[in-house]
């Protein structure tokens, strides 16, 4: 049983392509270090192996007995090792490993389909695709969110804008206006009926603008739910006045499945943003899965995927 030595495998390394290039000084000018370091490196191999491998005269250079053994055997690591990290660095080229994805529910059919399309192009890769009502918890674990509002670029994510911003404003289904009224200022909606998306100790809270006038408004909602498409069904049925996406109710108000309530009244724009964490070292998986989603979630498969959802 041979005693174990403790060797640098750079000095393995340059020992090969000293042999290679038959130079001490054309491997110094390759490695950029005066040529005593190499002699100095190659002279620590050969106290550390116990065993003298060059013999070097002004003229010649040449492997001894024991030196070219070894140096067979270090020349096809060297190789093996070069291959391994070659590998090694395809894998960051292409896409493998599993992606983590958090959505609302309802751009759920939207996001599927590009996550569809994707794994079909990229067998190496697995998703795990959450669809809930809730925003995402940054400290989950997800690889990408898809957010209706943004959140400020941090030190730890950076948000991308997937839909350019819209107007949020205030709607009702033409039935309810018929029953309980039209509401002709901010004040009138509290005798109303109103669908709340955030609400805090059972009260919500809409900020209203119009022009350079801006008017808060409390109340206790009617109904409460945690995602814009239960609101927008909850409008269609005639539970009250909600306020969503200018165009996620565009065609309703056309077809009079809505009304606008309050006119020249607006509340703040709303928009798609893709969420990630912002780190240079994301796998080749996320990245890729990151340019899918901005490439192929256009604003109009989102709008279509949060009404028919």
């Amino acid at each position: 049983m041979h005693a174990k030595i403790d060797v640098d495998l750079n000095d393995i390394a340059l020992l090969v392509r000293v042999v290679q290039r038959r130079s001490f000084s054309a491997a110094a000018r390759e490695r950029g270090v005066p040529v005593s370091t190499v002699s100095r490196r190659i002279a620590r191999l050969e106290s550390a192996l116990g065993l003298r491998l060059l013999e070097r005269t002004t003229r010649t250079l040449r492997l001894t007995d024991a030196g070219r053994k070894y140096f067979d055997h270090a020349e096809r690591a060297m190789d093996e090792l070069a291959q391994g990290t070659g590998r090694v660095l395809e894998l960051q080229d292409e896409p493998r490993g599993r992606v983590r994805i958090a959505a609302p529910i309802s751009f759920g059919p939207a996001v599927a389909n590009v996550v569809y399309l994707y794994l079909a192009k990229h067998p190496g890769v697995s998703v795990d695709l959450e669809l809930d009502e809730r925003r995402p918890d940054p400290d989950s674990g997800f690889d990408i969110a898809i957010l209706t509002e943004k959140s400020k670029d941090t030190d730890d994510f950076v948000a991308r804008e997937v839909r350019p911003m819209t107007r949020k404003l205030l709607f009702a289904s033409p039935r309810y206006l018929k029953e309980h009224g039209t509401p002709r200022g901010v004040d009138e909606l509290a005798v109303h009926d109103c669908i709340a998306m955030r609400a805090t100790d059972g009260h919500a809270t809409w900020t209203l603008a119009q022009g350079r006038t801006k008017r808060r408004f409390t109340f206790s909602p009617r109904l409460y739910v945690r995602e814009f498409s239960a609101a927008y069904r909850a409008v269609l049925a005639g539970v009250g006045i909600a306020m969503l996406p200018e165009s996620l109710c565009a065609q309703d108000v056309d077809k009079r499945h809505m009304a606008r309530v309050l006119d020249g009244w607006e509340g703040e724009a709303a928009g798609v943003y893709l969420l990630y964490r912002a780190h240079r070292s994301l796998t080749a998986a996320v990245r890729t899965c990151i340019d899918r989603l901005l490439a192929e979630l256009p604003s109009t498969q989102l709008v279509r995927s949060a009404r028919e959802n």
